[in-house]
């Protein structure tokens, strides 16, 4: 069993591992946060225009950095997890952190979503529309996966930057929060679906993925 005065005794290891910790976290939240904003942000602007070989091998590349990111984030999160077991126990106690576990948990299942489905119709649609190719029920699909990736990678970083909530706010208060946003934003996908077409588009040499 862990010394709760591990901290006391060796100052320095605890100082240096909550470092190390910190660092890799942060890189974890920014490559997962940045690539997803991109390929969110490739595919939204993109949405009306055919997809071309060089946007499919974007998309699948970002997809491969998201996916690293958040790796990085499980293993951090848990070395942290350790880390206040180890040398600072009352923060087991802190809500803010048992809903940013939970978030990211959703982020991690719709990762698998997003391989397991999404990237591999995006491949399927060289030549056509992306989303104009797919039935209503499939665009909502897609969309709706967007829209949550983006708000809980927004809303882990968030729950990170604001110490302000640290044993102040509870758990099911900033899930009720994360909810309702994540609901927004399922409801939005819905006004951005079209009527489908399958048409195959002309692609021109050069690529179409926007800079």
């Amino acid at each position: 069993m862990f010394d709760a005065n591990l901290a006391a005794v060796y100052p320095d290891l605890s100082q240096a591992l909550r470092t190390g910790l910190r660092v890799l976290h942060f890189v974890g939240l920014v490559l997962g946060l940045g690539s997803a904003t991109l390929l969110d942000v490739f595919l939204f602007r993109s949405r009306r225009q055919p997809v071309t070989p060089d946007l499919a091998k974007l998309a699948e590349t970002a997809g491969s950095l998201v996916s690293a990111g958040l790796a990085v984030l499980w293993v951090t999160g848990l070395g942290f997890l350790i880390y206040y077991a180890a040398f600072d126990p009352p923060r087991l106690e802190n809500p803010k952190v048992w809903a940013k576990v939970a978030i990211v948990l959703v982020l991690s299942i719709n990762g698998i979503f997003i391989h397991a489905v999404a990237l591999p119709q995006l491949r399927a649609s060289v030549g056509r529309v992306f989303l104009s190719s797919l039935s209503p029920v499939r665009q909502y699909l897609f969309l709706s996966i967007g829209m949550v990736s983006a708000v809980s990678w927004y809303g882990a970083m968030l729950l990170g930057a604001v110490p302000q909530l640290n044993f102040v706010v509870p758990a099911q208060m900033i899930l009720a929060l994360y909810g309702l946003v994540l609901f927004c934003g399922v409801c939005v996908a819905t006004m951005l679906v079209t009527p489908p077409h399958d048409k195959d588009l002309p692609i021109s040499g050069q690529t179409n993925a926007p800079l």
